[in-house]
């Protein structure tokens, strides 16, 4: 059987929760004195006081959980505002950036910095913005990029056409538009993604940002 401790000793129980409860009251930001004090207090009593039943013992029910879970919320909550507002900034710059080539010339085979074809012109906008290396070729892009629906396309994904032997990508800026490098006499221009020859040779939205 083991022994009780003796009077003056620290009995391990009380000794376990007082850490735990100071910890806690550290992380609340609030009473972690008072709790320190009381346990250690309590930790001093004979023998006798630590047979007593632990809720006589211990002041757990005097620490709020409710307003620290809360409180954690909140605080995740708000990082991941702050996340997505760093994401909505970076896909106001892409659309920023590739607006700014907005008159510049096509040239087959060009990426910038004022001659662009159409995988080019995205290849250097993401490449200037957000560091991210693209293939200078459409269907390398398109393999590369998550897939996505139009009904979720975002300003700075990116915007497909294959079919009826396309090859053309550009930079979806919402408003069912794109910046895109166009072709011999067109140049960078801002272009619909729906008409006649978008709509025969759309192919899908691509994104290489996080939503």
């Amino acid at each position: 059987m083991p022994l009780a401790p003796s009077e003056g000793q620290f009995h391990p129980v009380l000794t376990r929760l007082t850490i735990v409860l100071v910890a806690l009251a550290v992380i609340l930001g609030v009473g972690g004195v008072a709790i320190a004090r009381s346990n250690a207090a309590l930790a001093q009593q004979p023998a006798a006081a630590a047979a007593a039943p632990a809720a006589e013992l211990t002041p757990v029910s005097l620490l709020d959980f409710t307003a620290f879970n809360r409180a954690v919320n909140t605080q995740l909550q708000t990082a991941i505002h702050v996340q997505e507002a760093k994401v909505q900034l970076v896909r106001a710059e892409v659309v920023s950036f590739a607006k700014a080539q907005i008159g510049d010339r096509y040239v087959a085979g060009a990426a910038g910095p004022n001659r662009f074809d159409c995988s080019g012109l995205t290849k250097y906008v993401f490449q200037k913005v957000t560091g991210t290396s693209l293939p200078h070729q459409s269907h390398a892009q398109y393999a590369k990029v998550k897939k996505i629906s139009f009904k979720d396309a975002r300003p700075g994904d990116l915007v497909f056409f294959f079919r009826n032997g396309a090859h053309h990508v550009g930079i979806y800026i919402g408003g069912k538009r794109m910046v895109d490098a166009a072709g011999y006499g067109s140049g960078v221009r801002i272009s619909p993604i729906t008409g006649s020859w978008w709509s025969a040779t759309y192919s899908g939205m691509g994104r290489i940002l996080p939503a």
